[in-house]
């Protein structure tokens, strides 16, 4: 005989109601044109959205060789599909990523990326409320490639807990100072098989408004870092 599982609002309690499994943190760095701190700060993150939770889903359901797919809304405000498997038995060759964060230099479309805007996050957010460009122009920021650290376990504390990073340099060209206000990541999802690309869509899986305004000087840099804790316990 099958043996019915309880509903999720008859399962017991077994961890305090402020336990977080999976939390995270914003550090931001500005440096002026002589290399010297003038701000820097460490904030939690709050604002993980729609768009992840549909490719985390995705992600999990996948593993039947067959084609997973998740609908999430990309920055223009329209629907994409997106893969978190795609396979096919005829392919020469084929594979692709279903989150990609690690973007390259010169490249604002994906990883992270930063913003002026302060408009309030809402989980259906799709775009920042107003990213700053990659570029020397007024207003905009030059992007450095996204580094991933892995931090590794941490069994000082407890409970212990398990670090990985996405860090950013943005530099200042512009001939003015430029606000910071929002952080985001945007993920690439892309796969092909063969000569045909199946999914080639960028969306917003994360956006947090800061609470401290950061203002990089003309001729300076901001850090910026996206740390993941998995507490163990």
């Amino acid at each position: 005989m099958t043996e019915i599982l309880p509903q999720p609002a008859q399962l017991p309690e077994k961890v305090p109601l402020d336990f977080e499994p999976v939390r995270g943190w914003i550090e931001v760095e500005v440096r002026d044109d002589r290399g010297r701190v003038v701000q820097r700060g460490r904030h939690k993150m709050h604002s993980f959205l729609n768009n992840f939770l549909s490719i985390l889903l995705g992600a999990i359901n996948a593993g039947n060789r067959s084609n997973i797919s998740a609908s999430v809304t990309n920055p223009g405000g329209g629907t994409s599909k997106v893969y978190a498997e795609f396979y096919n038995t005829s392919a020469t060759y084929g594979g692709g990523t279903s989150m990609a964060l690690r973007a390259r230099a010169n490249e604002d479309f994906y990883g992270i990326v930063v913003g002026s805007g302060s408009t309030p996050v809402t989980l259906t957010n799709f775009n920042l409320a107003s990213k700053i460009s990659h570029g020397t122009g007024a207003g905009q920021l030059s992007y450095d490639e996204v580094v991933f650290e892995d931090l590794g376990l941490d069994a000082s504390v407890t409970p212990p807990v398990y670090r990985f990073r996405f860090i950013r340099t943005l530099k200042n060209l512009s001939g003015g100072g430029v606000t910071i206000n929002e952080v985001g990541l945007i993920a690439w999802n892309f796969w092909r098989d063969f000569n045909a690309v199946n999914a080639d869509v960028k969306f917003l899986i994360a956006r947090d408004v800061l609470p401290t305004t950061y203002t990089v000087p003309d001729g300076g840099s901001a850090t910026v870092a996206v740390t993941v804790e998995v507490v163990l316990g």
